[in-house]
């Protein structure tokens, strides 16, 4: 008889299908629910609800009635949460139930990089929502050291209960194709969310550096715009539109990737950068920074120049150094290429596997 096994996340869900293939092929019956839009294969049970990323009490009130309903009428063997909200709320939902609770914990997101009142207190929330399902869940997995020396010096998960496992891993075998990386000009590009968290504004700054300098690079900003701040929006983003093209959300992200010269990430701290991973599958070099998140795949710089968040002119130094130094690019590009075969989705899949299992089984 086949194990049930139920995948909770968010919007990017979707990034989950490749993992339940070899979830399958392990022998489980798998369901994955979330707000994704994408579509999913018949060999899954793809069930769309309502979740708001963003602070919402009242939706979030929605959202655990609603993990209640679905999970009583619905048994699983298993459920493994993959987002922010779904790690606190699933478990809180299920606190008088059974089943195993598994998640892993991708990134720690605004609340814990932002000094505002507002972040202040939601990480006070935060944490006191996880210090209450702490019992209720049987391990929490890690993308990062520093995510769980966090987790485990504010007493949020009890010692012997949390994994590692670096990165959510990629599917090697649908980057068959590198990068020429022959273009006049010489072509930068960004995949993120559009968020101040991001370094976008630290790329705008940098592009702007480099045109001043005399370097006519072109810059592509992909992703979608999450934030209309003073720090962060569209009119910021226009008044960067003679260096940087913003070409927002996009399904051919790999062919943008693929026509392009080197990958740029300023970001202020990840889980673990799938988009890194991706940049280093195809032959692109890479800038990205000094944080959580970058360092647990770039090693000593071999595999990628790193800077320091927030610092516009290294970045832009950075840019005009990869781009006029071809040994280096492809010094990292080779590095690069080796060291992402150990975040292939076959080890990380292994790595899953057994813990499933053993959540299961006990």
């Amino acid at each position: 008889m086949k194990r049930k096994i139920c995948l909770v996340g968010g919007e990017d869900v979707h990034k989950r299908i490749q993992l339940s293939q070899y979830l399958i092929e392990a022998g489980f019956d798998v369901t994955i629910i979330g707000t994704s839009k994408q579509l999913f294969p018949n060999n899954v049970t793809y069930v769309n609800y309502n979740l708001k990323r963003n602070l919402s009490p009242i939706n979030d009130y929605k959202t655990l009635v609603w993990y209640r309903k679905f999970f009583n009428e619905n048994h699983f063997d298993l459920i493994h949460t993959f987002d922010t909200k779904p790690a606190f709320l699933v478990p809180l939902a299920l606190k008088n139930t059974q089943t195993p609770i598994t998640r892993t914990i991708t990134g720690l997101g605004t609340i814990f990089m932002s000094k505002s009142v507002l972040s202040k207190g939601l990480r006070f929330i935060y944490k006191y929502l996880h210090k209450q399902v702490k019992p209720r869940v049987y391990t929490t997995i890690f993308q990062n050291l520093d995510d769980r020396d966090l987790y485990l010096n504010n007493g949020l998960i009890s010692k012997p209960k949390y994994e590692l496992i670096y990165s959510s891993g990629i599917e090697l075998n649908d980057f068959k194709e590198l990068a020429k990386r022959n273009n006049n000009p010489f072509t930068f590009i960004c995949v993120a969310r559009l968020v101040y968290e991001k370094g976008i504004i630290n790329l705008l700054e940098a592009a702007k550096e480099c045109q001043k300098q005399g370097y006519n690079f072109k810059v592509l900003l992909v992703g979608p715009l999450e934030e209309n701040s003073k720090r962060l929006n569209k009119d910021i983003l226009d008044g960067y539109k003679d260096v940087v093209t913003v070409l927002g959300e996009r399904q051919d992200v790999l062919d943008l990737l693929l026509k392009s010269d080197a990958f740029v990430l300023p970001t202020f701290r990840e889980g673990f950068s799938r988009v890194l991973l991706e940049a280093a599958a195809i032959g692109l070099p890479i800038i990205s920074t000094n944080v959580t998140g970058v360092r647990d795949f770039v090693r000593n710089n071999e595999e990628a120049i790193l800077i320091e968040p927030r610092d516009s002119y290294s970045l832009s130094q950075a840019m005009i150094n990869l781009a006029t130094n071809k040994g280096l690019s492809d010094k990292l590009v080779e590095s690069a290429l080796k060291r992402v075969e150990l975040f292939s989705l076959e080890n990380v899949s292994k790595q899953y596997i057994t813990i499933f299992e053993n959540a299961i089984n006990n």
